[in-house]
């Protein structure tokens, strides 16, 4: 559940990945327009985006699609097999737990904002390019060593989210979404903070802060612009809330509003604007890529990442 990641690219050019060998490609076959498809064992349902047709795809297939749109494919293999078997793992969760009126009967989305991407064959080449065969094969080798398994907690698939990377610790559902989890609580990830990424610093003149700000309905600002920023509720380094001008404004519209990487921010302003400095970049719940890639890479396997990022659970 986020888009296409490359912090990965940052640890792999110092490292050299294990050669994988040729595995056999996935079918794929297409129903289209549909009210009610069945999905039978061995098959995802897919419902496209952009026109909502319904696409039923080989497990496999799917997978590898699915990795191919999420995560970098230079990461360590662990690291590929944990996010294979997440995105897996999070098909079951909305088989069982989404709306199918929403998904036109599908068991998930290929909407990277409400559930996971996906990349047909064709999507993959263009993305991956003379390198297409070479990491088609990976891909493929990794989607096959974990086939089958994903994440449990109390004999039921969770939902297993993921971001790029965070301020060097998950944060917990009920802080991001206002909801318990048991296996989405706050947990160490001090691998992101290695990432070149980790932190970033975008800055707003007055009023493009106020064109952008106004997105957001009830807002509206003081001729002062020294009172536009209040009293900023933080949670250690997740912001909660913002005050703009007497308008409490939850962190994850204030985000939305201004396009910022994640909900771990500073706010500065001076009399040329408003600078915001943010750290990590997605939801910041469930498991880190960039921290999956590195624990990895210090020996840890896709299993123990898992456990980690979703603790309390099981991989079966």
């Amino acid at each position: 559940m986020k888009r296409n990641f490359t912090v990965c690219a940052i640890l792999a050019a110092a490292m050299i990945l294990i050669p994988l060998a040729a595995m056999k490609q996935g079918e794929t076959k297409v129903v289209s327009d549909i009210d009610d498809p069945v999905t039978t064992d061995g098959y995802i349902s897919v419902m496209k985006t952009e026109n909502g047709k319904v696409e039923e795809l080989d497990e496999r297939e799917y997978l590898i699609g699915a990795l191919a749109a999420e995560m970098d494919i230079t990461c360590h293999d662990e690291a590929l097999k944990a996010q294979v078997i997440a995105c897996y793992t999070y098909v079951l969760y909305t088989r069982e737990n989404g709306s199918s009126d929403d998904l036109n009967g599908a068991d998930i989305s290929d909407s990277p904002q409400t559930h996971q991407g996906y990349l047909n064959e064709e999507q993959r080449k263009k993305k991956w390019g003379e390198k297409f065969e070479e990491y088609e094969k990976k891909a493929g080798e990794i989607v096959d060593s974990v086939s089958g398994q994903a994440v449990y907690y109390e004999e039921k698939p969770i939902m297993a989210v993921y971001h790029d990377l965070n301020s060097g610790k998950t944060q917990s559902a009920s802080t991001v979404w206002k909801k318990d989890v048991p296996y989405l609580i706050e947990v160490e990830s001090p691998g992101d903070k290695l990432s070149t990424a980790y932190s970033s610093e975008v800055s707003f003149t007055y009023d493009e802060f106020e064109k952008m700000i106004k997105k957001i309905d009830g807002v509206t600002l003081d001729k002062d612009k020294e009172k536009w920023i209040g009293d900023v509720k933080k949670n250690g380094d997740y912001v909660e809330s913002v005050e703009v001008c007497g308008n409490k404004i939850s962190s994850v519209d204030f985000r939305t509003a201004l396009d910022l990487k994640s909900c771990c921010f500073k706010i500065n302003s001076d009399e040329d604007g408003i600078t915001v400095e943010t750290l990590g970049n997605g939801h910041l719940v469930g498991m880190s890529q960039y921290g999956a890639d590195y624990m990895s890479r210090q020996g840890a396997d896709y299993r123990e990442i898992l456990t980690h990022y979703y603790p309390g659970t099981k991989i079966q």
